[in-house]
């Protein structure tokens, strides 16, 4: 066997542990910003800028997360969402069908049911026990509030008249 082979190598580079946390070269005196072409300067100060907008973004997002409440506030957080969003899906729910079953505001909060089908059941027999909304009763023509009784010539040619002098 050689001394080659009983030797062992020296790596010229250093482990990547070493690497990872050694600060970066200085650079060489004769490598000046200014001798670089316009693309690469451009290229660099656009790198420089991005590195710069990350780090911003990395401190805000640390103070985010040190403003974080605990798991337990977050989770009662969430389910209040839930419970507020299944209280407000269900109003609309109620909403819409006492639009379609042509119900009173009155009736429209009475409307229950566990799921949509249930209180589409109760909507309908709320419907059939209110009275139709359909037209609004006609006025007796005994009080007053029918048609006039139509001019005579001689009132026509005088209102005509009227109106155009004035």
């Amino acid at each position: 066997m050689t001394d080659a082979q009983e030797t062992p190598a020296t790596p010229e580079t250093p482990p990547p542990d070493e690497t990872a946390h050694a600060e970066p070269p200085e650079p060489a005196p004769g490598n000046d910003e200014a001798t670089l072409p316009d693309w690469v300067r451009s290229e660099l100060s656009r790198a420089r800028d991005e590195a710069a907008r990350r780090r911003i973004e990395l401190r805000e997002l640390k103070d985010q997360l040190a403003g974080m409440a605990d798991p337990d506030e977050a989770k009662a957080a969430i389910q209040l969402a839930h419970d507020r969003l299944a209280e407000t899906e269900q109003q609309l729910t109620r909403e819409r069908l006492g639009r379609k079953y042509h119900l009173p505001e009155a009736l429209v909060a009475r409307i229950q049911g566990e799921d949509e089908e249930a209180m589409e059941q109760d909507a309908k027999a709320l419907a059939e026990l209110a009275p139709a909304a359909g037209r609004p009763p006609r006025p007796d023509r005994l009080q007053g509030g029918g048609d006039p009784a139509p001019l005579s010539p001689a009132d026509r040619f005088a209102q005509i008249i009227q109106t155009r002098l004035r």
